[in-house]
This record gives C-alpha cells, sequence and structure tokens, in this order.
C-alpha cells in the first residue's frame, strides 16, 4: 500500500501558480515531449463527453498532448518553488534488488509513485479551488506517462540509465541510454508516421483489450515498467553488470532497438488507455 505523502493546500498551490505565472517562460524538458503528446492524444480517443467537458473547464482549451508537457516545461521553476520536484517523474527502483520498498528509495515523497498519489487525491476533491486541481491534473496527465517508460521505474545507480552511452545505429553520436528510450525508439516506432495519426493506430490496434490494459492500479503498471528495465533494457545490453554502468560507449545492436521500438510503443499505448480510465473515474 502506498504511504501519502504531504498534502499541499490548495491556498499554497494558488500562491505558487501566480508565482509561476509572473516569471518568463524557459520551457524544459524532461523526456521525449514526442511521446507525452501521443500518450494524450490516445487518451483523447478514450474519453467520454462528461469527462471532455470537465478538463476543458479546468484547462480551458488545453488539450491532454499539452498538459502532459507542461511539468517538463515548469520543471526549473516549479523546482525552484517546490524542491524536489524534479524527482517526480520517477521511481528509483533498484533494478538489481526487486524486493527494495518505495520509502527506502523515495523516503521523502518526492518520486513518481508519491506524487501520483498525492495529486490525484487532489483532481478528485472536487471542493478543492479549480486552481489546485488543474495543478494536480497536470502532474496525474505527466506523471502517469512517466510510468509507463521503462527507465522512470527502475535505476542502477546510473540515474537511471543516464550514464549508460550507446550508440542506436552506425553512424548516431554516443547519447545516454535513458535519451534512446525517451526519444530514439519513439521515432522508431512511429515509423514516419504523424502523431495524430500514430496514435490514433494505437488506440484502434489496443481497442479490443482495452479492458484489460485498464485493470490494476499504479503499482502494477510501474511492475510492468520495472520488469522491462530489469529483463530488456539492462538485461540484454551488452556487459550489463548490477551496480556498475559500462565504462564504453556501448553499440546496440539492430536487434535490440528493434525490439525497444515495439515495447515503446505498446507502453504509450497502454498509459494513454489508462489515463483516460483514470481520467473518467476521478473528474
Amino acid at each position: 500500500m502506498h504511504r501519502i505523502a504531504r498534502r499541499p493546500s490548495a491556498r499554497r498551490w494558488l500562491v505558487t501558480g501566480l508565482i509561476l505565472a509572473l516569471l518568463p517562460s524557459a520551457p524544459v524538458f524532461g523526456w521525449g515531449a514526442q511521446g507525452h503528446r501521443i500518450v494524450g492524444y490516445v487518451a483523447e480517443a478514450f474519453l467520454d463527453a462528461r469527462t471532455r467537458a470537465e478538463i476543458q473547464r479546468l484547462a480551458g482549451d488545453a488539450s491532454l498532448a499539452e498538459l502532459g508537457l507542461w511539468l517538463d516545461e515548469e520543471k526549473v521553476r516549479l523546482s525552484a518553488a517546490e524542491p524536489g520536484s524534479e524527482r517526480w517523474h520517477y521511481d528509483d527502483r533498484p533494478v538489481c534488488r526487486p524486493e527494495a520498498t518505495v520509502d527506502s528509495y523515495c523516503a521523502d515523497g518526492n518520486c513518481a509513485s508519491h506524487a501520483y498519489h498525492e495529486y490525484l487525491a487532489v483532481l478528485r476533491d472536487h471542493a478543492a479551488p479549480d486552481e489546485s486541481r488543474l495543478f494536480a491534473l497536470r502532474v496525474v496527465v505527466h506523471v502517469l506517462a512517466d510510468a509507463h517508460q521503462p527507465l522512470h521505474a527502475a535505476d542502477n545507480s546510473d540515474r537511471g540509465a543516464n550514464r549508460v552511452l550507446v550508440q542506436v545505429g552506425r553512424h548516431s553520436h554516443a547519447k545516454p541510454l535513458h535519451a534512446a528510450w525517451d526519444v530514439d525508439f519513439v521515432k522508431r516506432a512511429m515509423r514516419g508516421a504523424p502523431e495524430r495519426e500514430f496514435a490514433a493506430r494505437l488506440a484502434a490496434d489496443h481497442q479490443a483489450v482495452r479492458a484489460q490494459i485498464e485493470s490494476g492500479d499504479l503499482a502494477d503498471w510501474m511492475q510492468e515498467s520495472y520488469l522491462l528495465a530489469r529483463d530488456y533494457v539492462y538485461g540484454r545490453l551488452p556487459e550489463f553488470s548490477c551496480g556498475e554502468p559500462p565504462r564504453s560507449v556501448l553499440r546496440l545492436p539492430a536487434e535490440y532497438s528493434d525490439g525497444a521500438a515495439g515495447i515503446v510503443g505498446e507502453r504509450l499505448a497502454r498509459a494513454g488507455i489508462r489515463l483516460a480510465a483514470v481520467l473518467r473515474a476521478t473528474l
């Protein structure tokens, strides 16, 4: 059972929102904006009219694809207003210690699993001010998507594979493995399709198993991501060793990249379907 971290007061987030609104814009993206937009587009395919209306009432014309980017766009300024919020995007669960509890790697409550439950409760509270619920909506939309990226659910003492340098393709420059999963494998999964078209295809392809995908809760969904990180993301790396990032740049085999693209497409689809289900049940 998740321990819920401190719950922000409505007044506190109203003040924070006003402070952020007065600062100049300085977008800083964490992991792929493209992936977040695709999750939002998939989710929008499964919203009902009542939920759409409530999202519009809280967020105006902003789509779920846009709302999902806010936490990355405002990461630096939000971190200044709320220290530790930069860690709401992931759980650093040790990939070689599956028995580790959430309190052992998230003692202060600043991680994805705690942030999600904390702000889901705010979003569910229809007596809370709209400013607080809009902030909570932005957090829930973003964090639920992040939780489906395997490297946002596991760590090997390497900052979620940000210290693992790889080459994707014969002529590519070295980059963190985390970035490859955030961006490169999303593009590989899309195969040149526009984001909306790709999202529509994911939604259609998963319609028949939608009820099965919607089952469970965030702990189950992060466990899926964790097992993928353990068995595929790290487990199929050349020279993988528990607790020790590789000393040299790894050239990823084409088979690894192709398999990763398939996993990414599946995770984006599941994240969107589950996001829609959560919002229908909460709003």
